[in-house]
């Protein structure tokens, strides 16, 4: 089914009805979809609010819900007056590789993961032992040693945060991270394969970034360490969104 009231207005697909849990995160996913496919073009400009919720059989409230997190990704602007017009597409292998379902949420995930492992990594500075910085840099060599040999490395990334998180000397940032751990890794997962795509290069700057962390809680600069790992989370989520991103 596909439908506009818009004479010349780019044609959406509505592969199915939005019926799930979280409305607002699945209609999010349809037009981020749309966007990765082509379907909507940069500069395009889309349904109205109105449209919208005719079109996928959704409240209003819903569809500007899914609008706001759509702008607060930068993947679409609003021009007063105008209408909302697709900003930027991400990769075009993110909804491939990206676990179905659960786009939305991996994405909102990054927003907590910032606040959360940014402070981890500044108490990891001023608390760390010999036996954290060990961890810690043995997760860091694993790590290098995939880049090296082209693996994607989610595993070995996975346990260079979470000793970090145990190096906080807080068991409470080790038991917050294994809460939302699937999409954790998932984030992962997806960005390190983006990442490898893309070109090896890439991979060799994120391991930079991880170093940089590293570092700073060796050295015992929690500012440099805080700010270091909210940079490099960042980035992160800047390159799983932006296909041309080269942070």
């Amino acid at each position: 089914m596909s439908t506009t009231d818009r004479p010349g207005a780019p044609t959406l697909e509505v592969t199915a009805p939005v019926r799930q849990t979280k409305l607002a995160d699945q209609l999010y996913e349809q037009i981020l979809d749309q966007i990765v496919s082509g379907r909507l073009k940069e500069k395009d400009r889309l349904p109205s609010e109105a449209e919208l919720s005719r079109m996928f059989g959704v409240s209003r409230p819903v569809v500007r819900e899914a609008l706001i997190q759509l702008r607060s990704d930068g993947l679409v602007v609003s021009r007063q007056g105008s209408g909302t017009y697709v900003r930027r597409r991400p990769p075009r292998d993110f909804m491939r590789l990206a676990p179905m379902g659960s786009v939305a949420e991996l994405l909102r995930c990054y927003e907590v993961r910032i606040a959360l492992e940014s402070e981890a990594a500044a108490l990891a500075a001023e608390r760390r032992t010999q036996a954290d910085l060990d961890a810690i840099r043995q997760a860091l060599e694993e790590l290098a040693a995939a880049v090296e040999s082209g693996a994607v490395g989610t595993e070995a990334d996975l346990r260079f945060h979470a000793s970090i998180a145990a190096a906080s000397g807080n068991p409470w940032f080790e038991t917050l991270m294994l809460g939302p751990s699937r999409h954790i890794e998932n984030a992962i997962k997806l960005a390190r394969t983006l990442s490898l795509l893309k070109d090896s290069e890439r991979l060799a700057r994120v391991q930079r970034e991880h170093v940089a962390v590293f570092e700073a809680i060796e050295r015992g600069d929690a500012e440099a360490a805080r700010e270091a790992m909210r940079r490099h989370l960042g980035n992160s989520r800047t390159r799983i969104l932006n296909e041309q991103a080269e942070p």
